[in-house]
């Protein structure tokens, strides 16, 4: 499976970091990272596992991150070819909200890391918040 790209949308549109950061929390060269993202080198679940956790996700995001983005906007633009009609199929819909809701709480846990993180960095350096 190709998931470069899911994971240099997920790096540049979601976390706004350097292919050099990623690479040196790798400890990998620049070149060699992206030779990940381009898809011409292959990557254990390892470096998967990794990926995730410098880009604050799980693995599962990174591999479904186009198929989740594409039903995404299919349901909420209504991009999926009925020409405004909006017809609802209860399965797929439930199906949309199970998703939707996975990526919410996914956001919400990284954001959490986030917040502990900076909270600890604040109390290192001793200011108050």
């Amino acid at each position: 499976m190709k998931i470069g790209r899911n994971i240099k949308e997920i790096r540049e549109f979601e976390k706004n970091y350097k292919r050099s950061y990623v690479a040196d929390k790798l400890k990998i060269t620049t070149r060699a990272y992206a030779n990940i993202e381009n898809d011409i080198a292959d990557i254990t679940l390892n470096r998967l596992d990794e990926i995730a956790n410098i880009l604050e996700c799980t693995p599962l995001y990174l591999l479904t991150y186009k198929q989740n983005k594409k039903d995404f906007y299919n349901t909420i633009h209504n991009n999926d070819g009925n020409q405004g009609t909006i017809n609802i199929d209860q399965s797929r819909q439930k199906g949309s909200r199970d998703i939707i809701h996975e990526l919410q709480q996914e956001l919400i846990m990284s954001q959490k890391k986030r917040i502990s993180l900076l909270e600890a960095l604040l109390r290192e350096y001793r200011i108050e918040f």
